[in-house]
């Protein structure tokens, strides 16, 4: 749609009066990509639209597990924004590294990695259709994505395999202990259904594991569901889902 001065220059000043695009083009009539491209000009910014394919395949199983672990969503209405984050301690560098890599050869997009805090780093980009992504796969109410988050759907092998990787690289723990000499792995949630899943798939690989629950209700936080993968299943369980936190142990753990 070609639009006149008159009108270019009304949306402009409604946009640095910092007017929502939806109410923006509500009032013009306009559609909201209309909108969207003069917001993107007037602040020099460039909009690349993401392109992938979905397919259930190991990548996006770990995409996807790497999300439901330690991803965050946000939606600004005023700006029409929409954002994707995964979170990392800084002592894990290496491994937001290689999920920037992951996430931009996947969804061939660029995602920015920055300081979150003295501690904390956040991979972010902002996209319509990689936040809207996710559920394809998972369900969760965003506001407490941390104790809602579960598998929407029967999904093939391959797909779990890579999200028991993702869950696993995010939420779990692959530690060597002294005591019993050997690596111990577990996975921590406050998802009830998803701790109920994860032990589910854990078994259908032949993975023996148990689960046990920490009640924080004096705490006031969430029930926490551990779930613990048995000494004799150790071994077989990096074999089958290979998570990066094995392959930064190295040779020991194999």
């Amino acid at each position: 749609m070609r639009l006149d001065k008159e009108m270019i220059s009304k949306i402009i000043q409604r946009l640095n009066s910092h007017h929502s695009i939806r109410l923006i083009s509500e009032e013009f009539n306009l559609g909201k990509s209309t909108v969207y491209y003069y917001y993107n000009k007037i602040r020099g910014k460039h909009y690349s639209k993401p392109h992938f394919n979905c397919s259930a395949s190991e990548i996006e199983g770990e995409i996807v597990g790497i999300f439901a672990g330690d991803g965050s969503q946000y939606f600004e209405p005023k700006k029409y924004s929409y954002e994707v984050n995964v979170h990392f301690g800084k002592v894990n560098e290496d491994f937001a590294i290689y999920v920037k890599k992951l996430y931009e050869n996947f969804f061939n997009k660029k995602f920015r990695l920055q300081n979150d805090s003295a501690t904390q780093l956040r991979l972010r980009a902002q996209s319509k259709e990689i936040f809207h992504y996710f559920k394809k796969y998972i369900d969760y109410d965003p506001r407490l994505k941390h104790c809602t988050v579960k598998l929407n759907n029967v999904f093939p092998h391959e797909f779990i395999i890579g999200f028991l990787r993702g869950l696993f690289d995010t939420d779990g723990c692959l530690c060597y202990s002294k005591r019993e000499k050997r690596f111990r792995i577990f996975y921590t949630t406050t998802s009830a259904e998803l701790a109920k899943q994860v032990c589910m798939h854990l078994r259908k690989l032949n993975v023996d594991c148990n689960i046990y629950t920490r009640d924080n209700s004096h705490k006031r936080e969430k029930m926490i569901y551990i779930i613990n993968i048995l000494k004799a299943s150790t071994h077989r369980f990096i074999k089958k889902i290979q998570p990066f936190k094995a392959r930064r142990a190295g040779n020991s753990v194999w």
